[in-house]
């Protein structure tokens, strides 16, 4: 691999009016200059399309289809792998943005066997306002050897901080979607962890948007989690650690029920913070406790989080 590789920025945007022009500045902006943007357009009904070709630059790649949708997202990662021309994929949303430092402080972490790399992102919400840093906790990543066994019981990988060899990704077949799922990363990770290392850069890598359309799939992420990885066990004979599993899934449950509450749906939110009690760590249950009293009290749950250093929902 060349000191300087070609790096091409995937990016995916289906009605992006209000994040696309921010997405697309934000690649612009970036110290490490030899890049490309390919743009898969899942056929908008906005002005997506006409922000994108306001930018004049010959590196953005700008293609619309017709709209599939959510759940074949794989085939609309696949038709700008399929443009690509960068020997490493850096994956960006419509609605999210990199650091200006991204690429030049990831391009230099897939050497040899390394086939994916991660790090830290910024979550903010749709008015810039700061919520937290994902993962807030860093320190099990640092010397990590075994990438496998812990992502099958969760995806510990932060969003649009993922950088991976396109060669990895053509062997696995591309992105892969499981069947009447919305998500192409965990099951194209899990993939990639059987072909080669992962690395955790250190560093803040991403810029995640929050806003309610990221959120309407909750329910249905902490099945693909918990389900798909118990198919992805049994089609490649890896025991199943069935109580971390369990226990992973009351956490999603926990975070689902956090923004039940905050859409106001208190009586959903009570049931999923019982729940989550139920199958959690004896820890972790104090967490459930306060989501319960939150919702029968009134405790303002995001207020709680964010004073104690935790990333919040708003």
């Amino acid at each position: 691999m060349t000191k300087t590789p070609l790096v091409t920025v995937l990016t995916t945007t289906y009605n992006h009016s209000k994040y696309i022009a921010n997405c697309i500045k934000s690649v612009l902006a970036q110290t490490y200059e030899n890049w490309e943007q390919v743009i898969v357009d899942d056929g908008s009904t906005d002005n997506t399309g006409e922000i994108v070709k306001e930018f004049e630059d010959e590196r953005i790649v700008y293609v619309r289809q017709e709209h599939v949708g959510v759940h074949r997202l794989s085939e609309t990662y696949n038709h700008g792998l399929r443009l690509s021309k960068g020997n490493l994929i850096a994956v960006l949303e419509g609605d999210d943005m990199f650091p200006k430092h991204k690429l030049e402080l990831q391009t230099g972490s897939l050497a040899d066997d390394t086939v994916l790399s991660f790090g830290k992102a910024v979550l903010i919400n749709e008015d810039g306002k700061y919520l937290g840093t994902d993962p807030p906790n860093v320190k099990r990543f640092i010397g990590m050897t075994d990438w496998l066994r812990p992502l099958i019981v969760y995806d510990y990988i932060t969003g649009g901080t993922v950088m991976v060899k396109k060669e990895a990704l053509i062997k696995i077949g591309g992105f892969l979607q499981p069947p009447n799922t919305a998500y192409v990363d965990y099951s194209t990770y899990l993939e990639l962890a059987l072909n080669g290392k992962f690395k955790f850069v250190n560093e803040i890598l991403g810029i995640w948007v929050r806003h309610r359309d990221s959120y309407s799939d909750s329910n249905l992420f902490s099945n693909v989690t918990n389900k798909y990885s118990i198919q992805f066990c049994k089609k490649h004979r890896i025991p199943i650690d069935w109580k971390a599993m369990s226990e992973q899934k009351g956490r999603d449950l926990f975070h689902i029920a956090r923004h039940q509450l905050l859409d106001g749906n208190k009586k959903e939110a009570m049931k999923n913070f019982k729940l989550s009690f139920r199958l959690v760590p004896i820890l972790a249950k104090f967490k459930s406790l306060g989501g319960m009293a939150a919702s029968t009290i009134g405790l303002d749950l995001e207020r709680i989080a964010r004073s104690l250093g935790r990333p919040t929902e708003r």
